[in-house]
C-alpha cells in the first residue's frame, strides 16, 4: 500500500510539474495567511459546488460577480468548480483566479488549488478548481482514464479527466480532505466505471494515509443521473459512490426518487435544464455534494437555477449546489 501510494505522489508532483508554467500560480500575494476561525464557532461549513461553463466567455465576468455576492451572503467557506478556463480562446488566464480576485474585492481571502485536465497550453485549458476560505496544506492530482467523449471525422476523441484533493485546515477542529471532479459525459457504461474505479481507489488510498476518520467532501459534476435509464441505466454508478460509504448531502430528508424526476419538466432539485444558458434537451440532476463522516447536514439547496426560481441569477449552465454541514 504505502509503495503504491508514494508512487502515486510521484506521478502528481509530474503532473503538477507538467502543469506549471501552463497557468498562473493558483494564489497571488496576500497580507496574510487564509483563515477560517469563524468555522469552528459556528461549527459547520458551508460549500458551494458549480461547474462554470468554459464556452460561454461574454457574460462570464458577470456570472463569476453572481457567484462572489453568493459565497459573501452565505458565507461559503469552500468553493468546488468545474470547467475552470485559461487561455487566448477562453479571454482569460485562469477563471479561476478571476474569481478568487473578485472574493478578495468583496472581503474574502481564498487559497486556490487548480489542476489542469485538457487542452493546448496557451490557447485553450480546461481544468478543475477548489478555493477555500481555510488554507490549503497539502494537495494531489489523480488522472482518470481517457474516455471516448467525442467523435471527429469518425475518429473517437479521448478526453482525460482528473479527481482532485485538497487537505484543509481548520482551526481548533483539525484537517478536513476536499475532492473534486468532473467525470465524462457521453461515454460508455464501461467508461464510467473505469473512471469510478480509479476515483474510488484513490480516495481510499488517501484516506488509509490519513486515518484520522476525518469528514469528507466528495463534489462536482458527475454527469450521472441515477434516474436515466437510456442508453444504459446510470443509477448502479450513483450507488457505487454511495456503497463507498458516502451520503448524497442533498438527497438527506427528501425522497431520493421524487428528485428531478420528470425530464420534461424541470423541478427545484434539477442541475441541468435550469439555466437559461442550457443548451442541452432535458432536465437532470448530475451535479451533486456527496459526505462522509458527517453527522448532520443542516441545509442544502440548488441555487443559480434560473428558470425554476427567476430571483436567482444565472451562474452557468449548470445550476450550483450549496450545503452546509456540522462538523465534530
Amino acid at each position: 500500500m504505502r509503495s503504491f501510494f508514494l508512487t502515486m505522489i510521484l506521478s502528481t508532483v509530474i503532473v503538477l510539474t507538467g502543469c506549471a508554467g501552463q497557468s498562473p500560480k493558483d494564489t497571488v500575494a496576500r497580507d496574510s495567511l487564509v483563515q477560517c476561525g469563524d468555522v469552528a464557532s459556528r461549527g459547520h461549513l458551508n460549500v458551494l459546488s458549480i461547474n462554470l461553463l468554459f464556452s460561454e466567455t461574454k457574460t462570464r465576468d458577470q456570472r463569476l460577480d453572481a457567484i462572489a455576492e453568493f459565497a459573501k451572503a452565505h458565507s461559503v467557506d469552500v468553493i468546488l468548480m468545474q470547467e475552470v478556463a485559461g487561455g487566448i480562446l477562453a479571454k482569460t488566464a485562469n477563471s479561476a483566479l478571476n474569481l478568487q480576485g473578485k472574493l478578495r474585492d468583496q472581503g474574502g481571502e481564498y487559497d486556490l488549488h487548480s489542476a489542469f485536465e485538457v487542452g493546448l497550453p496557451g490557447l485553450l485549458t480546461l481544468a478543475n478548481a477548489t478555493l477555500s476560505r481555510c488554507d490549503i496544506d497539502f494537495k494531489m492530482v489523480k488522472q482518470l482514464p481517457k474516455t471516448s467523449e467525442l467523435e471527429f471525422e469518425k475518429h473517437d476523441i479521448r478526453i482525460p479527466r482528473n479527481i482532485m484533493m485538497t487537505r484543509l485546515t481548520i482551526p481548533d477542529l483539525g484537517k478536513l480532505n476536499v475532492y473534486n471532479t468532473h467525470l465524462c459525459a457521453k461515454c460508455s457504461a464501461d467508461e464510467m466505471n473505469s473512471q469510478l474505479d480509479v476515483m474510488l481507489e484513490f480516495i481510499d488510498d488517501v484516506e488509509d494515509f490519513f486515518p484520522q476518520n476525518n469528514p469528507m467532501i466528495l463534489g462536482g459534476d458527475f454527469n450521472i443521473d441515477r434516474l436515466r435509464t437510456a442508453p444504459f441505466a446510470e443509477k448502479p454508478f450513483y450507488d457505487r459512490i454511495v456503497a463507498a460509504g458516502f451520503t448524497d448531502a442533498y438527497a438527506e430528508g427528501r425522497i431520493l426518487d421524487e428528485l428531478c424526476s420528470n425530464t420534461q419538466a424541470a423541478d427545484k432539485h434539477c442541475t441541468v435544464g435550469v439555466s437559461n444558458l442550457d443548451i442541452g434537451d432535458s432536465a437532470r440532476r448530475v451535479d451533486y455534494i456527496f459526505v462522509n463522516n458527517v453527522d448532520n447536514v443542516r441545509e442544502s439547496r440548488v441555487v443559480f437555477n434560473t428558470l425554476i426560481d427567476p430571483s436567482q441569477p444565472t451562474a452557468s449552465d449548470h445550476a450550483g449546489v450549496f450545503v452546509s454541514i456540522d462538523l465534530p
